[in-house]
């Protein structure tokens, strides 16, 4: 079960394909006051410094000593029991007492022994379950944060474009009015435009947060230094449905609610055995003073139980177990219900990014070259240029969110099913 979840844990998960194929001349270039960073650092610093991950190593100490614990057996009794003490002449004083030493054994029968070691293996089970979905949920938190990073970044650099478009067309409006073929009101408003860019600081700020959120997650404060390596496009690929159907089975919650079964049959047939009859066999030796006699003593004894004393440990055992099946096949459903809508979403997105990239955007960018060119020239009217512009700038601000959907959405998949769909592609691909 860990050999299954360790592709996710060691390698960069959902982000895998886009390290190694991302457009790079998308990456911020470094400076004195930043620092790139991939994704795999930001996973081992994660895994290395997460402060919420500090608190398992320790459950698993507690839960593997329940393990010892409950292999032990019932441990012998010695008891020493004085009888006949001050009584009558001649056995008055200690002179007619009769001294027992005894030693005591309980016999457990009904496997009570066995039941508890495996209802604490069972324990430990589920607390390694835990640590490991803790680490993916950790893992998943840095692939999202990144992304965020990622994206703000890329809106950092959409601005910079704004501002260089309206420089460009500051110029060529200035040219115009030099010329007589404009008005002064021409420069005026894309100068406006020009200097409104120019302050326009508030993607700076969020790319800036993004990097403390991105630090915090390995206890570093103060930390906006921080750059992604990459870009957000080229998108990765996605496995086939099929393979990710077939990965339900080892999806993390289902393996942790279907250790959450186990674990309540095993201490449901707990409470069944703890409800069954245990000997205790005594064997002893008694002195008589006054006689001066050693006698042999052997003794039996078990409860009578004519009724089971757990019953109702029983009866609330049994519900539990009834509740976490209910439990597992809910969430079978449900897993199965939204893994298929996040990739019918994934499907729309990367269509809908591919319209954009592939067609949309680089008619866009020839059409405002073109009205550019032609404004130069007079042929064209400023507010042409203007709608030119602002059509170009959405469409480029449209592929980032959607790219930045694409990514958050497939981090989710990857998450829900434990499978790392870098290696789930290259398996795809081997002949």
């Amino acid at each position: 079960m860990q050999n299954r979840l360790r592709g996710w844990r060691l390698c960069a998960p959902a982000l895998a394909v886009w390290l190694i194929t991302g457009a790079a001349k998308a990456a911020p270039s470094p400076t004195d006051d930043t620092t790139l960073i991939a994704l795999p650092a930001v996973l081992g610093r994660t895994l290395e410094r997460n402060p919420d991950l500090a608190t398992y190593p320790h459950r698993l100490r507690a839960a593997d000593a329940a393990v010892l614990q409950a292999g032990l057996r019932p441990q012998a009794e010695l008891s020493v029991e004085v009888e006949n003490l001050a009584g009558d002449a001649p056995a008055d004083g200690v002179n007619g007492a009769e001294i027992t030493l005894a030693l005591s054994q309980m016999i457990e029968l009904g496997g009570k022994r066995q039941q508890r070691t495996d209802v604490a293996s069972l324990a430990l089970d589920s607390e390694r379950l835990a640590y490991d979905q803790a680490r993916l949920e950790v893992l998943g938190d840095a692939v999202r944060r990144y992304i965020a990073l990622a994206a703000a970044q890329a809106r950092v650099n959409l601005a910079e474009r704004t501002q260089a478009l309206a420089g460009q067309a500051e110029q060529a409006a200035r040219r115009r009015v030099r010329a007589g073929a404009a008005p002064d009101s021409e420069l005026t408003r894309l100068t406006l435009a020009t200097r409104q860019a120019e302050i326009e600081r508030r993607a700076e700020v969020e790319r800036d947060a993004a990097s403390q959120q991105l630090a915090a997650l390995w206890g570093e404060t103060d930390a906006a230094h921080l750059r992604p390596a990459t870009g957000l496009r080229p998108l990765p690929d996605l496995p086939p449905l099929a393979r990710i159907r077939a990965q339900l089975a080892q999806a993390p919650d289902l393996l942790r609610l279907a250790s959450d079964t186990r674990l309540r049959e095993a201490q449901a047939r707990l409470a069944q055995a703890e409800g069954r009859r245990d000997v205790t066999v005594s064997l002893g030796a008694r002195h008589a003073r006054l006689s001066d006699e050693n006698t042999l003593l052997l003794g039996v004894s078990t409860p009578l139980n004519l009724r089971n004393p757990n019953r109702g440990n029983v009866a609330r055992a049994e519900a539990a177990l009834a509740e976490s099946q209910a439990r597992l096949a809910a969430r079978r459903i449900e897993l199965t219900a939204a893994l298929e809508a996040l990739y019918r979403s994934l499907s729309l997105l990367r269509e809908e990014l591919a319209l954009i990239d592939d067609t949309a955007l680089p008619l866009a960018r020839d059409l405002y070259r073109d009205i550019e060119a032609g404004y130069s020239a007079g042929r064209y009217s400023l507010l042409t240029l203007i709608n030119a512009r602002q059509e170009q700038l959405a469409l480029e601000q449209r592929a980032i969110d959607l790219a930045t959907r694409f990514h958050q959405q497939r981090n989710e998949l990857e998450r829900l099913t434990g499978l790392d769909f870098a290696d789930a592609g290259a398996q795809e691909n081997t002949p």
